[in-house]
């Protein structure tokens, strides 16, 4: 009998093809937590593939010691390590398969802000031949915020490939001379202070802990020039969306282009400072990731880490939590 997995319905959905001919029995089911550990008792299962939603209980009650659960992504903020350690369930991520995607996605966001695609399109439907002068890419500064492989990724294509100057913020003590011949990145700092006034965007690619709790806030913001652009493809809560709103409305700094809310789906934390009633603003669901490639290989790296967790192979695993092998041994 082939062991079950149970996958919530936006993943399952994504690489549908991929876990139906998988050697696993895999059942989709709903993302809320209670509906997933249902679905968990009721298929007896030891392993769940799921994605951004929070799962702070319920779950880790209903899994078995030795269980695994497989973040469908990179990001983890959503599961409670803790308690997953405390039950003995590993948990896993995908890293480096999405790489290029969110890399693109946050090079496309740069692009549409800098010529008003979304501005230029609303008119185009609506009749009015309007055509504004935007900015060429080329000499502009891009500072990225922690390059790691996505940061990395879009330092490489907007250096190599549009001519933008980038600048590196890091404190993993990089090797400046590997990133600037691998990635373009022309100089790696550890303090944003000096740059903020100096940029044309900023691109944010940190991980998302308490420490970086809105990173972006109204003392951030305010550091940055008029003219200047916000990009966030890595996690809702890096960014004060009600700062951000007061920024790009008062002129502080020139606009947005976001695919990562603090609420998802999004809401504003106020509504009369709704994001979406701003102009220069471009906002996409979250679809950083969403790619067939990228897709497919999520799907694969969670099965495999599914895979090597059933056969108690520890040693071949993207594990995030990994104090919870000595609970095993």
């Amino acid at each position: 009998m082939k062991p079950t997995i149970c996958i919530t319905e936006k993943e399952y959905i994504k690489s549908a093809a991929l876990f139906d001919g998988s050697t696993f029995e895999c059942v989709a089911v709903g993302s809320a937590e209670d509906t997933l550990a249902a679905a968990v008792r009721q298929h007896q299962s030891t392993a769940v593939i799921v994605g951004v939603d929070a799962y702070t209980g319920p779950l880790y009650d209903v899994l078995p010691s030795g269980s695994v659960i497989a973040r469908y992504g990179v990001g983890h903020d959503n599961i409670d390590k803790d308690l997953a350690t405390q039950a003995g369930i590993i948990v896993t991520n995908t890293p480096l398969v999405l790489d290029v995607s969110v890399a693109e996605h946050a090079m496309w966001l740069i692009g549409a802000l800098a010529r008003n695609i979304t501005g230029h399109h609303q008119e185009m439907i609506q009749q009015h031949w309007l055509p504004r002068i935007g900015m060429e890419l080329a000499g502009k500064r891009l500072l990225i915020l922690g390059c790691g492989g996505i940061g990395s990724m879009v330092a490489r294509k907007a250096s190599f490939g549009f001519g933008m100057e980038v600048i590196g913020f890091d404190i993993a003590g990089l090797d400046a001379d590997h990133m600037k011949a691998e990635y373009g990145i022309s100089r790696l700092i550890r303090s944003v202070e000096q740059e903020l006034p100096q940029v044309d965007f900023v691109s944010v690619h940190l991980p998302s802990i308490e420490a970086t709790r809105h990173y972006i806030d109204k003392h951030f913001l305010s550091q940055m020039k008029p003219s200047a652009y916000l990009i966030n493809t890595a996690r809702g809560s890096l960014v004060d969306e009600v700062a951000l709103y007061q920024a790009i409305k008062g002129g502080t700094i020139a606009g947005a282009g976001l695919d990562v809310y603090e609420t998802e789906p999004y809401q504003p934390r106020d509504p009369e400072m709704d994001l979406r009633r701003l102009e220069n603003v471009v906002l996409t669901p979250h679809i950083a990731t969403s790619t067939r490639a990228a897709c497919r290989r999520m799907g694969e790296r969670a099965l495999k880490n599914i895979a090597a967790v059933l056969a108690q192979d520890y040693h071949a695993l993207d594990i995030v939590n990994p104090s919870v092998l000595e609970k095993l041994r």
